[in-house]
């Protein structure tokens, strides 16, 4: 009986070793994923330099999950050659400050590598993905501009994510015109539901509680965001295992010191 404190002692060592936060590799090869969709890569990386030479959502030009192909075709016409979707309703002209930031957002989801926390199934799409994010925390300055570039200008849905709200045999529009305002009334409500819930309105510091739509920079901040949620979900996801490896360790081991 005399080894049963070094065993007991053991014991509790192996509790608090297999309760140990999950390692930068883990995070890496969980985040090395894009969405499944039409125009993404399966993984992310490197594109051609024709990111640098004009627009070409730049802030991705070194690890990304779109082609330069599919960025010319957001500058050229928005998202009509993606998804025939028309950007331009009730037969007027989009705003330049509003275009813009669509431009900007079709950027971030055609093109951002640090999504798979917030990738899920989209059982609604059958053509153009099957998967798709939600919730991903989009910082309330981005948001804020966003709404003020675009409250003025006139759209004939209420939700951009949700297809039965469009009529696309018509030209689109299938609800009645109203501004942006009148849809939506702020930048929170405006942020989460232009795309079906796939941003959600966040409050805090770039690059730290949040992510912004245009992470442009010599690094992308998003990245410490994604990291932060993937340390949380895979951690949450190991402790049930782990804990359980815990326990039975801290039995056997106690047999043993029994025995002993």
């Amino acid at each position: 009986m005399a080894y049963k404190v070094p065993y007991v002692l053991l014991s509790l060592f192996v509790v608090i070793a297999s309760s140990q936060a999950v390692t930068d590799k883990e995070i890496d090869e969980f985040l090395d994923i894009c969405i499944d969709a039409k125009y993404h890569k399966s993984k992310p990386g490197p594109e051609a330099d024709i990111f640098n030479k004009k627009f070409h959502c730049t802030p991705w030009k070194g690890h990304a999950c779109c082609s330069a192909n599919t960025t010319f075709n957001i500058q050229e016409d928005g998202a009509l050659s993606l998804y025939n979707m028309h950007w331009d309703q009730c037969n007027t002209v989009m705003s330049p400050k509003c275009r813009r930031y669509f431009e900007v957002d079709t950027c971030m989801y055609e093109c951002s590598p640090y999504m798979k926390p917030w990738i899920t199934i989209d059982p609604n799409s059958k053509k153009t993905r099957k998967e798709r994010f939600t919730n991903v925390p989009i910082c309330k300055t981005d948001c804020d501009e966003w709404f003020d570039a675009c409250r003025d200008d006139l759209t004939c849905s209420n939700n951009w994510g949700n297809f039965t709200t469009w009529n696309w045999k018509t030209g689109m529009c299938k609800m009645e015109c109203k501004t942006f305002k009148d849809y939506f009334g702020d930048p929170e409500k405006f942020c989460n539901k232009i795309f079906n819930f796939s941003w959600r309105y966040t409050e805090g510091k770039a690059g730290e509680d949040c992510m912004t739509l245009w992470p442009n920079g010599t690094t992308n901040i998003n990245e410490n965001v994604a990291r932060k949620y993937a340390r949380r979900f895979l951690t949450t996801k190991s402790s049930g295992s782990k804990v359980a490896v815990g326990y039975i360790s801290v039995i056997l081991l106690a047999v043993l010191a029994y025995l002993c």
